[in-house]
Parts: C-alpha cells; structure tokens; sequence
C-alpha cells in the first residue's frame, strides 16, 4: 500500500469576497470518498499571500485542490514552489487545456472539466484502491511525459448541491446551476467546448431557488451559459420565481437575446419590476465578425426584445473588442448601435486568449498577439493594432464611469437622445481631456460632475441648459445638501416666490424648504430637490 490518505483540503481563491468559490464547494459536497474527511477554505487574491501560504503549509491534510480561473493564475503560479510537503490537485478552467502546468513545481495532478467524480476517483487510486487508468478526467505525469486518462461528464442527476456553504446571502452572489454546457460555438468561449446542454432535475433547482428565497439571499445568479435555449424549461423557472417571489431578491441570467420567445418575454414583463437581470452578450454587430467567431446573431431580432423587457427587467450587454475581421472603425459602429439600446450597463471588454477556444487554436490567422500573462488580454491583431485598442480601453473607463454607475443619466439622454451626438466619439473625447488632469479614479464626485460639464461645453451648443440638466444629476445623486460647484444666480426675493409656488402646488411646508431645499432655475423652469425627504420637483413658470 502507498500511503493512507486522510484528509482532503478544497481551497477557492475568489476575485473578491462577494463571489463564493462554486468549484471548491462543489467538489467539497459531492467528495464521497470513505475515511477521508474534506475540508474547505476560501480566500481572495487580496488576502496576503504568505497567510495563505502558512494556512496550507500547516494544515493536516496532504491533499490540496486547488481551482484555477484567469482571475487567480497568476496569484496560485506565484505561491505554488513555496508550498510543502503536500499533494497539490489542481483543476478549473484555467487548468483544464492547459496540461503544461503540471510542469510547475509541486503540481502533482490536474482534472479537466468537472471534477465532481473526478476527485472521488483520484483519491481511491491514492489510496491504492483502483488503478490510475480508472480516473476519469485526470492529467498526470509519468517520468517525463505528460499523460491523460478519458473523458467522463458526470451524472447530473447524482450531483448535489449544498448553498448553505455561500452562508453570508445578504453580501455576497449566490450562484445557481440549471444546466451545463453550452448549445453555441462562440469561439472565443470556453463553455463552447461543454457539449452538449445537460439539464439538472428540475425539482432540484426549484428546491435549491426557495431554499435561498427563504434565506432572503440578495442576488440568485444562475450559471447556466445560456438559460434560455430550452423555452419550457426557462419559463417553468422564471414562474416558480414570480410564484415564490420574497419582494426582496433579485434573479441574474444570461440569456441569448434574439432567441426570447414572447411568451417568456410576458413572463418577464409580469413580475416584480426590477426583479430580474438579463446579461446579453452582443460582442458584434458586424455580420462577418459574427460569422468569423461562429455566432449567429439576428442584432435587429434582439434590439426589438431588449426595447420589449428594458422597462420592466435590468438589462446588462457586453460587446468585446479585437474579435476578428474587426477594425476600429467597425468596433465603433459596434459599440455606438450597441450603447443606443440605453441598457442599464454596457460592459467593453478586450478578447481575452482562453486555452482550448477556437480563437486559441487559429490565433496565428488573424496574427494574434496576446499577453503573457493572465488575463491574457489582445495586444493586437491583423485588424486593430496597439493603439486603436487602447483608444477602446480608454473608452471603456468612461463608459463604466459616466454611464454604468447610473449618475448622469439625464446628461446621457440629452447628449446621445436629444443632441444625438457620437458615443464613442464622445466618451473618447472627454477621456483625452480628463486624463490631462489626473487618473479618472482619483476625482471626488463633485470634481467629476464640474469637469464633465466643463469638457462637454465646449461640444455642446447650449452651455446653459447643459448645466441645468448637469446640475439635477448631481443634485439627485446626494441624500444630504451636497457642496455647490458652480455660482448661484437665483435672489433672495426670487426664491421666496418661487417656494411659494412650490407650496402651492405639491402642499409643502414653506419653513421645510427653507431649511432642507435646494433650487436652481434654468429660463422659466425650476428644480427643487427636499434633502428631507429627498423628493424631487419641477415647475415651469
């Protein structure tokens, strides 16, 4: 017999603490393996590395999982040669197409794909109960050569669930599987290689959704790549949800949007406003982009659904930058008939180089130069160079700034709805001028709005009036009087009458505005704000 092992520690190393380490806890609550105990340990990679390093190095286990993703290689890589003593087992996306990092000191073996028999497997061949050759899944080496045994999806009607490991529902993201796999071919994904769409029983998931309604979880995000690609099914869930809705959690899919069928779309529009998130990848609009990246997309089919649901349902839309036959002048046209759906948040992003993608394996066609390191992000390709790039990403900063943040959304609507300016034009210009002055992340929010007004008015006709509308978004950010940027104009006598009217027409009381209200006038119409009750009002006299 080789050695007895007796424990077994799962770690999971999360981005940020709002994000539960899903593949950790899953192969932790399906390890069945007898007389060996699993334990479970979550941390982020702004923990300090040398207590992780000491947490691993003392604990009892000789076994050690860990689950690699692009937002921790970097971090895992780094403190790997300083662990001791211990079997390391590591697995995720991030290991499973890339075998080579077996070759790293200390890494004994890697599962691809989904571990959940996978680990159980591994451990009974450690413990000398089957041969190597019976491990699903599973790299390993053997003298100098790297070795893989088979592939093995497992039974989803045997994997279990256990939530209650998320245990803080209120802070932190609390992920639900319907499914695995994914039904697309999008190749710069990697859930296009999970194939094919298995479905988990459907009174599982319905326990597992009223077990967190019940624990008044905050956020309920499925993980399923594409949840709408079964239409039954998907509307057989959302209205379970609307029938058990708690009128506090919120749902998140991602969903393909030109495939909602207007059933589900009545679904959606029934429930509780606000109550449910729709991620939408759009990634293009250019056609031969589309093709290249084998994404079949009908973009005039899903802005008609997003203009169906955007009332009722928070829609969240991604486009990336870099795919191929795209140029900068085509990412532009992408990303302005893309930001004029006014969807809640427009996510930018670059083509990031996932091992195992089609994207991956044809990269020398489309001259790809990716970086070295994770998260392997496009530094340019036979379309778009360095530059260009860089141009998007700074785009993207005031994109999430000015826009996805939700504070200026009268601005937005004057800029881009009624003066129907360029939006990537737009934001670029107002980037290049901020970042004259200091980094974007060091203004406070008064310097922000002050900045953003006097960079646009030398774009917008109507000076005034921009400031009018500037003034109501930063007005209505603040639940206190917040610290006036700009020169008041308005008398005293002026603001008397004007109260007056304000009195009269909504009932207030005249001493409360006096003490608590905030007024500005552009011509002949008035906005007063109530810090009170934070209540907004607008007469035109």
């Amino acid at each position: 017999m080789k050695f007895s092992y007796k424990d077994i520690l799962f770690i999971g190393i999360n981005s940020k603490y709002i994000h539960p380490a899903m593949g950790a806890m899953q192969l932790y609550t399906n390890f069945n393996s007898l007389n060996v105990t699993p334990h479970l340990k979550e941390f982020t990679i702004k923990d300090n590395v040398n207590d992780i390093i000491s947490f691993i190095n003392s604990h009892q286990s000789k076994l050690i999982s860990l689950s690699c993703y692009i937002w921790n290689i970097e971090f895992i890589k780094n403190f790997l040669p300083k662990i001791t003593d211990k079997i390391i087992i590591i697995g995720g996306p991030e290991a499973s197409f890339n075998p080579n990092l077996l070759l790293l000191d200390n890494v004994n073996y890697l599962i691809k794909g989904e571990g959940e028999e996978a680990i159980n497997e591994l451990i009974d061949y450690l413990n000398d109960k089957i041969n190597i050759e019976q491990v699903s899944n599973l790299y390993y080496k053997n003298n100098n050569n790297i070795c893989y045994t088979f592939n093995k999806l497992p039974n989803l009607n045997y994997v279990k669930h256990d939530l209650s490991l998320i245990k803080d529902f209120k802070n932190r993201i609390c992920y639900v599987e319907s499914s695995r796999g994914c039904f697309y071919n999008c190749s710069y994904c990697l859930a296009a290689t999970e194939k094919p769409v298995r479905f988990f029983p459907i009174d599982e998931v319905k326990s597992n959704i009223l077990y967190l309604l019940q624990n008044n979880a905050k956020v309920i995000k499925f993980l399923d790549r594409s949840f709408n690609i079964k239409k039954d099914y998907i509307n057989n869930i959302l209205s379970f949800i609307k029938a058990n809705d708690n009128n506090y959690s919120i749902f998140q899919f991602e969903v393909n949007g030109d495939n909602l069928h207007q059933d589900t779309i009545d679904i959606i529009n029934s429930m509780r406003k606000k109550m449910i998130r729709l991620e939408i990848g759009i990634q293009t609009t250019n056609k031969e982009t589309s093709k290249a990246i084998l994404r079949h997309q009908n973009f005039n089919k899903l802005k008609e659904n997003i203009l169906k649901i955007k009332d009722n349902a928070v829609i969240h839309t991604d486009l990336i930058a870099g795919l191929p036959l795209e140029d900068y002048n085509s990412f532009k046209n992408s990303f302005n008939e893309t930001f004029l759906l006014f969807t809640e948040e427009l996510q930018l992003g670059t083509l990031k180089e996932l091992k195992g993608t089609y994207i991956s394996k044809t990269k020398e066609d489309h001259q790809y130069i990716f970086s070295d390191t994770a998260p392997f992000e496009v530094v340019q390709n036979k379309y778009i160079s360095i530059d260009e790039l860089n141009k998007i990403r700074t785009v993207e900063k005031a994109v999430d700034r000015f826009y996805n943040y939700g504070y200026f959304k009268n601005t937005i609507k004057y800029l881009f709805d009624d003066l129907l300016l360029n939006p990537f034009d737009t934001f670029l210009y107002l980037m290049e001028n901020i970042k004259k002055i200091k980094p974007l992340r060091d203004f406070q929010f008064d310097e922000l709005t002050k900045i953003f007004y006097e960079t646009l008015s030398n774009i917008v006709p109507n000076k005034d009036l921009l400031l009018f509308i500037i003034k109501e978004d930063y007005l209505s950010k603040n639940k206190i009087k917040p610290k006036i940027w700009w020169k008041t104009t308005i008398t005293r006598e002026e603001r008397r009458k004007i109260y007056l009217h304000f009195k009269d027409n909504y009932n207030l009381n005249i001493d409360e505005l006096y003490k608590y209200a905030h007024l500005e006038q552009y011509n002949n119409e008035y906005l007063l704000i109530n810090y009170k009750t934070f209540t907004k009002y607008k007469i035109r006299l």
